[in-house]
C-alpha cells in the first residue's frame, strides 16, 4: 500500500476505538478483554499485511470485516462498530480498482449492518434509528472520500506516466531533429559540391572551347601577318574580343565558386550578380521578388543562380542589351523565374550549348522552360514545382 500516513492513521483508529469498547463497560467480562486483544493484535496483523503485500489483496479487509463484526456480539450496547467500518470502507475505496470489489464489500457491509441491528435489538431490546443513521451517512462521507483520494491518485499517477511518455517522445523528436539538422547540413554539402563540380565542367567546356578557337586565329593570324596585314588584324582584334569574353566567364565562374564557399541568401546572391554584370558589361537590371524565397530548396535555388547568370550572359553576348529585369515569383507550389532584356533577340532560336544546359537545369526538377525571342528583346522564363514533380516526355 502506497499511503503509509493513512495506513498508519487507520490502525491507530482501529486501536482507539478498540480501547473505547475495553473502557466503555465498567467491569468487562473475560471474553470482552480477550476480544479485544485479538482484535487489537488482529488489526496490528493486518496493517502490516497490507502494507507489505505487493499484489492488490483485499484478504486483510476482509479480516477487518470480522473482526469489527465480532465488537457486535461482544460490547451489543454500543455501535461504534460503523465508525470502524467507516475507516475500513476508506481503505476499501482508496485501494479498489475493481468496482465488482466494492459491490461485493457494500453488500457484506449492508447484511452485517441489517443483521446486528437485529441482534442489538434481540440482546438490549432498544434500537436507535437516529444513531445508526448518522453512523451510516459517516461511512457514506468517508467511502466517498476515499474514492475521490483514489480518483486523484490515479490521475496523477496517469498524468507523471503521460508526462514520462511526453518526455521520451520529446527526446526523441530532439534526436530526430538534430540527425535531420546533420542529413540536411550533408545535403547541402553535396548539393554545393555537385554544382561547383558542374561549374568546373562547363568552365571546361566553354572556356576551353573558347580558347582553342582563340589559338586557332591566333595561328591564323600568324600566317596571313606578312602576306594579308588587314586580315591578320581583324583576325587579331577577334582573338581579343574572344579574349575578353573568355576572361569575364572565368570571372564570373570563379566568382560564383567562391560565394558557394560563402553561403549567402538566395536574393543577396541574384543581387550580387547582377550588380557584378553591370559593373563588367555596363548592363543595367531590375531584380523584383514575389513571395516567400526561404521555401525555395537550396539545389533549386543554385540552379536558378545559373539560369540567371546564363540568360544575361547570352543578352550581353548575342542580344546587345543594355536593360534586363529578373521577376522572381514564389506560390506555395511552384517558383517561377522571368529573365527579359531588351536587345535584339533572334529570328530562328537555336538551342546551343547555354539554352539547352538551362533546360536541362530545370528539367532536372521537374520544371518547364520557355525560350521566346521578339522585337522589344529577348525573354526567358522557367517554372519549377516546389510540390509536385512532373516530366514528360516527348511532344504533348
Amino acid at each position: 500500500m502506497k499511503f503509509t500516513f493513512l495506513s498508519i492513521l487507520r490502525l491507530v483508529m482501529f486501536t482507539m476505538i478498540s480501547y473505547i469498547y475495553y473502557s466503555s463497560v465498567s467491569t468487562p467480562t473475560t471474553s470482552q478483554i480477550i476480544y479485544v486483544i485479538i482484535a487489537v493484535i488482529g488489526f496490528i496483523l493486518n496493517h502490516f499485511l497490507l502494507v507489505s503485500t505487493r499484489n492488490q489483496t483485499y484478504y486483510p479487509l476482509a479480516i477487518d470485516f470480522i473482526l469489527i463484526t465480532g465488537f457486535v456480539f461482544f460490547y451489543p450496547g454500543s455501535s461504534l462498530y460503523l465508525i470502524l467500518f467507516g475507516v475500513n470502507a476508506v481503505t476499501l475505496f482508496l485501494s479498489a480498482k475493481d468496482n465488482r470489489i466494492l459491490w461485493g464489500f457494500s453488500l457484506a457491509f449492508f447484511i452485517i449492518w441489517f443483521g446486528s441491528m437485529y441482534y442489538t435489538y434481540q440482546v438490549t431490546g432498544t434500537f436507535s434509528l437516529l444513531e445508526n443513521l448518522i453512523n451510516f451517512s459517516l461511512i457514506v462521507f468517508e467511502a466517498v472520500v476515499g474514492r475521490l483520494i483514489h480518483k486523484l491518485f490515479h490521475a496523477r499517477a496517469k498524468i507523471e506516466t503521460q508526462y514520462g511518455e511526453l518526455q521520451e517522445t520529446h527526446t526523441a523528436l530532439t534526436a530526430a531533429h538534430e540527425q535531420l539538422h546533420h542529413y540536411s547540413k550533408q545535403v547541402e554539402e553535396l548539393t554545393l559540391i555537385r554544382e561547383r563540380n558542374r561549374i568546373s565542367g562547363e568552365i571546361h567546356d566553354t572556356v576551353g572551347h573558347k580558347m582553342t578557337a582563340l589559338l586557332v586565329q591566333l595561328q591564323v593570324a600568324k600566317e596571313l601577318m606578312e602576306s594579308r596585314p588587314e586580315n591578320s588584324k581583324e583576325k587579331i582584334e577577334l582573338c581579343e574580343g574572344l579574349a575578353r569574353e573568355t576572361l569575364q566567364e572565368i570571372r564570373l565562374s570563379v566568382r560564383t565558386l567562391k560565394d558557394h564557399d560563402q553561403p549567402k541568401s538566395f536574393v543577396t546572391t541574384i543581387r550580387k550578380l547582377l550588380e557584378d554584370y553591370q559593373v563588367m558589361t555596363g548592363l543595367t537590371s531590375t531584380f523584383t521578388v514575389k513571395g516567400d524565397v526561404s521555401t525555395i530548396p537550396i539545389s533549386i535555388q543554385l540552379d536558378l543562380t545559373r539560369v540567371i547568370q546564363e540568360s544575361i550572359t547570352n543578352a550581353v553576348r548575342h542580344g546587345e542589351a543594355k536593360e534586363c529585369s529578373v521577376i522572381l515569383d514564389v506560390s506555395g507550389s511552384e517558383v517561377e523565374i522571368s529573365i527579359k532584356d531588351d536587345g535584339k533577340g533572334a529570328a530562328d532560336i537555336k538551342h546551343g550549348f547555354g539554352l539547352k544546359h538551362m533546360r536541362d537545369r530545370i528539367h532536372e526538377h521537374g520544371g518547364t522552360t520557355l525560350f521566346e525571342s521578339t522585337k522589344e528583346g529577348f525573354l526567358v522564363k522557367a517554372t519549377v514545382p516546389l510540390i509536385e514533380m512532373k516530366w514528360q516526355m516527348g511532344e504533348s
